[in-house]
């Protein structure tokens, strides 16, 4: 009888795109998340692809799931061949959420490495690190790695596989470090951290690896079909001064859904901060609709959207329309530079339901500066007129300031009056709008950690160890900086103090 296979095996059988190659070193990619999660970052692909693509290298993953718990692709082992990512000769890491850290903390030590980097040797693998999270405070990633690649990688990352090939250990990779752009050596540089890499157009379409009907975007090959963002959105770290808009022609971009993996798979994923702003979309959506695909798109701007963009994206699938008014109120919109009215938002709802989409979901974000209970009533009238065009859904994330965003300096609501916001709305759209929200007190630790320092590593590794409770991590911070552990009220930001880096020149 042959024995079974394991869940990591599973889910690798079932990818297209991959294989196990044999080279002479390996490298393990790891994304602190669940498979799910990590198979539907087009980073990680193209990051693993690049990896993997180098002559002399064959390059592993890791994830952090549940469902590997005891065999091969547990934490902290490559899903490839269960080995440890200490048994590898370079350990990447691609991060895109601060919450993200506490999982990496376990990835490195069920891995046999030290967490922080000051406590690893001289014998184990360098730990290299990039991906989202640089764009908007690195400074809490930095002791979990020896070097840093800030920014937009496409460049450097062939280097980086290059000194992999190559054997560099440790040191040698730091040293290499030193010569190559938009790499932060944290052990070295401490706080001075360098300007992000930033690429042009020339670099686009970025395609995707695999697809895996075990992923969030199921059966889905991904294209980056522009990159940045043209609004100025105030709470936005994509936004046009810091990323602008690239984009490439559509002819490029068509041009990849005849390769061998798009041909294969049954939908593609058109991804981007603002690809729906990316003025060959409609022309990129008939060209994958005719080829038989599905298609998907990672944001949409109502503002953007008419007939027969809607229909478009019916045809190729769609039944829930997604779209974000980012704030409760006009007046709110207007302060944030949404650039948004509350009649484009309707007039989604009404281009959904003529077409025969089933839902429309609406992102909003509550407690913004300034925010008050006007506000939050124009909210609930707002889903009651949404109800009245089609079903509706209505998706609450409390406001995480980010650094290097205009709104880098206020205040985090407390949590307790976030929470009441919620029940309000919940309340008042009862029996019209259905109503999900993300937990304010998961966002209290996020805007922690997005305003941390260098010594906000040491708060992660005591908040994992006391079992990452709201408690554990309120006990962490308390013991940096002093403040009462409430998770109520904002706390000095330990990046003021480190004087933390500008964006001078990124372009």
């Amino acid at each position: 009888m042959p024995r079974p296979l394991h869940p990591a095996e599973t889910l690798l059988a079932r990818e297209s795109g991959t294989s196990l190659r044999h080279a002479g070193r390996t490298a393990v990619l790891c994304y602190p998340n669940t498979y799910r999660v990590a198979s539907s970052s087009l980073g990680f692909q193209v990051v693993w692809a690049a990896l993997d693509g180098q002559p002399g290298l064959a390059c592993h993953r890791a994830v952090v799931d549940p469902q590997f718990a005891g065999g091969p692709g547990r934490t902290g082992t490559a899903l490839e061949s269960g080995a440890r990512l200490c048994d590898h000769d370079a350990v990447l890491v691609s991060i895109a959420y601060e919450l993200d850290l506490a999982n990496l903390v376990d990835l490195l030590r069920l891995g046999g490495l030290a967490p922080l980097a000051r406590d690893r040797t001289a014998a184990d693998p360098p730990v290299i690190a990039g991906g989202p999270l640089t764009q908007s405070n690195v400074l809490p990633l930095g002791p979990f790695a020896d070097v840093v690649v800030m920014g937009e990688a496409d460049h450097v990352i062939h280097t980086v596989a290059a000194w992999v090939a190559d054997g560099l250990d440790r040191a040698a990779v730091v040293k290499a470090a030193r010569d190559t752009p938009g790499c932060w050596i944290p052990s070295e540089h401490g706080d001075a951290v360098p300007d992000l890499l930033s690429v042009g157009a020339d670099c686009l379409p970025a395609r995707g690896a695999w697809f895996s009907p075990d992923a969030e975007f199921r059966d889905m090959a991904l294209l980056e079909a522009s990159r940045g963002c043209p609004r100025y959105c105030k709470f936005c770290v994509v936004r046009a001064p810091v990323a602008p808009m690239r984009e490439p022609e559509l002819d490029r971009v068509v041009a990849v859904l005849d390769t061998e993996l798009f041909v294969a798979a049954p939908r593609v994923g058109f991804v981007g901060a603002a690809v729906s702003d990316w003025g060959p979309i409609k022309g990129a959506l008939r060209a994958a609709i005719e080829r038989g695909k599905g298609v998907g798109i990672s944001s949409l701007r109502a503002d953007r959207l008419d007939e027969e963009f809607v229909g478009l994206l019916h045809k190729g699938g769609y039944r829930t329309l997604t779209v974000a008014s980012d704030a409760p109120s006009q007046r709110m919109r207007g302060k944030m530079m949404k650039g948004l009215r509350e009649r484009h938002l309707l007039e989604a709802a009404r281009l959904a339901r003529a077409v025969g989409m089933r839902q429309l979901k609406v992102y909003v974000i509550l407690g913004l500066p300034d925010e008050n209970a006007a506000d939050i009533d124009e909210l609930i009238a707002f889903g009651h007129r949404c109800a009245d065009e089609m079903n509706t859904v209505m998706a609450l994330s409390p406001f995480v300031p980010k650094l290097h965003t205009p709104l880098a300096e206020a205040p985090f609501a407390p949590i307790a009056e976030t929470m009441a916001k919620i029940q309000r709305v919940q309340r008042g759209l009862k029996g019209r709008v259905e109503v999900r929200f993300d937990s304010p007190r998961q966002a209290w630790i996020e805007y922690r950690l997005s305003q941390g320092g260098l010594e906000a590593a040491d708060a992660v590794l005591a908040a994992v160890g006391g079992g990452q409770s709201l408690g554990a991590w309120q006990k962490a911070f308390a013991a940096l900086d002093g403040t009462v552990p409430d998770g109520e009220r904002a706390a000095p930001r330990a990046a003021q103090r480190h004087g933390l880096w500008t964006l001078t020149g990124a372009r």
